[in-house]
């Protein structure tokens, strides 16, 4: 495939388009005249440590039909959702019967759902995401999504059942049970219950959608404010070396000039995103083909692996206790313009290829999935991120997170901070296939991380191994040789094989 980048903008100078493959980068450099491009983010490129937010990817669009439970379907209007961290857009949809509903898109969620009457919610106050059972039907549904929203007047589009004549602030929670689906919409004294289950784009058999062309034009143009770097002696381009400096000094007048604190915090966080260059195995950017769909390498971001207790505690008990880092994972976020999301996550026990979850598995009164072995809880705590993805990462989240064995080698996991809780299902994918995919030529990285289920480190299998070794020695004595040897050999055969980590030899 083309190595295009899908980020563009165009040069303030000269007006030519202007590639990037990072939507975080802070400097980029026009093609045509030479001219540094800086550009300012509402703060997120000053850190240096946050992600961009990818907006208006959607597929969809005003006039899109298709097909839901043998009924047709037209989106007649769009109104964008917005949160601290990101957006989500509700699609009001009109059915050939006269019913009404709404496409809810989230990331790379998708659920259809109505109006429906439900008796006695809950109050917003005293619902917890992951925590909180709502029955409905005679299903118990577990809260999945609790924030305070804002509504856009200038995000409105099309047909809505309501007129939107200002900004509106407003409170929402979303409940789950397998893949069905409820919202309550706290904008009245009574909330207003919506009721439907999730839903795959492709199982819509949607028609008039979104050309890939338009999707890249609209979500990979660049936001933020974006001006050229001139010496003002001189009018020449001046390119910010890579490193950290106090001042800067014109390539062709040879001016020295002054550097304020607003320069120095971009030239700073420049300085930090070229260095994330080498901290990821996949760069940001980077496109390839992976299981016969190509993709783009939207963002990546380094967690630190928390203590699981201090990590609830932290979220769920008010404490705000410093944490310290027992490993660390890198996640990467892989975006095909028509057929969506999808995860890399890279660790100490090799690479997973991950979704997330359209149907939660069935979960127990402890709200535990029902037919797959628990295997280990942790926190995740974000420490960087790159690029851009479809919630704003910030440096400091923290998560808390438990896997659960699926089969011999797959996971599910399960996700939950102070706000939402989603599940995953994940499998290994061996490094060669990434290598080959987004054309890496270095060896794969090898570094520390506890997810896992602990394994015995070589020191101790050494002093374990001496002490079956002593224990049997008896026995050897004693002419019980052939048994005591077996004894022996099976044992050493497992410390050695149990507390090894398996290593990917591509």
């Amino acid at each position: 495939m083309s190595q295009t980048p899908f980020f563009k903008t165009d040069c303030p100078s000269c007006g030519a388009p202007v590639e990037a493959h990072s939507a975080s980068a802070v400097t980029l450099v026009c093609g045509y005249c030479n001219s540094m491009l800086v550009r300012q983010d509402n703060g997120v490129v000053d850190s240096g440590r946050d992600s961009a937010l990818l907006e208006d990817f959607s597929p969809l669009q005003i006039g899109t039909s298709g097909t839901f439970v043998a009924q047709r379907f037209t989106l007649v209007g769009r109104l964008q959702v917005q949160y601290d961290d990101g957006a989500w857009n509700e699609w009001y949809a009109l059915f050939d019967d006269g019913r009404a509903g709404w496409l809810s898109e989230a990331g790379d969620l998708y659920v259809m759902t109505m109006p429906v009457e439900i008796d006695s919610p809950p109050r917003f106050e005293d619902t917890r995401a992951g925590f909180s059972e709502l029955i409905f039907q005679d299903k118990r549904y577990i809260a999945s999504d609790v924030r305070n929203i804002s509504l856009k007047h200038a995000a409105a589009q099309g047909e809505l059942p309501f007129v939107l004549k200002e900004d509106t602030e407003n409170r929402v929670s979303d409940w789950r049970c397998e893949n069905l689906f409820i919202t309550l919409d706290y904008n009245r004294e009574t909330p207003e219950a919506f009721f439907g289950r999730m839903v795959n784009l492709d199982d819509l058999k949607l028609e008039n959608t979104r050309h890939e062309d338009e999707i890249k034009e609209s979500a990979g143009r660049l936001k933020g404010s974006i001006t050229s770097e001139n010496c003002p002696n001189c009018g020449s381009s001046i390119h910010w070396v890579n490193g950290l400096t106090s001042h800067l000094n014109c390539q062709s007048c040879g001016s020295e000039l002054a550097v304020g604190k607003d320069k120095a915090e971009l030239i700073t966080a420049n300085a930090m995103r070229t260095a994330q260059q080498s901290l990821f195995t996949l760069p940001v950017g980077r496109q390839g083909r992976l299981k016969n769909r190509e993709f783009y390498v939207m963002g990546a971001v380094r967690y630190a692996e928390t203590d699981a207790q201090e990590t609830f505690e932290n979220l769920f008990s008010g404490l705000n206790r410093t944490l310290t880092p027992e490993g660390q994972w890198s996640e990467y976020l892989l975006y095909n313009p028509t057929q969506g999301f999808l995860w890399l996550v890279e660790s100490d026990e090799g690479w997973n290829i991950s979704e997330t979850l359209n149907d939660w598995p069935r979960l127990d009164r402890n709200r535990q999935p029902q037919g797959y072995g628990k295997l280990y809880d942790y926190g995740g705590q974000v420490k960087v991120a790159s690029g851009a993805f479809y919630w704003r990462v910030r440096s400091g989240d923290l998560n808390y997170y438990s896997d659960y064995r699926d089969g011999q080698s797959r996971k599910i996991g399960s996700e939950l901070n102070s706000h939402e809780m989603a599940w995953t299902r994940s499998a290994p994918i061996a490094y060669r296939e990434i290598a080959d995919a987004f054309n890496l030529t270095s060896q794969a990285p090898h570094y520390t991380a506890n997810m896992a289920a602990d394994g015995i480190d070589k020191s101790l299998r050494i002093i374990m191994t001496a002490i079956l070794v002593v224990v049997n020695l008896p026995a050897l004595l004693t002419g019980d040789s052939s048994a005591a040897l077996t004894v022996i050999f099976i044992g050493c055969w497992l410390l050695w094989t149990m507390g090894k980590k398996d290593e990917d030899e591509d």
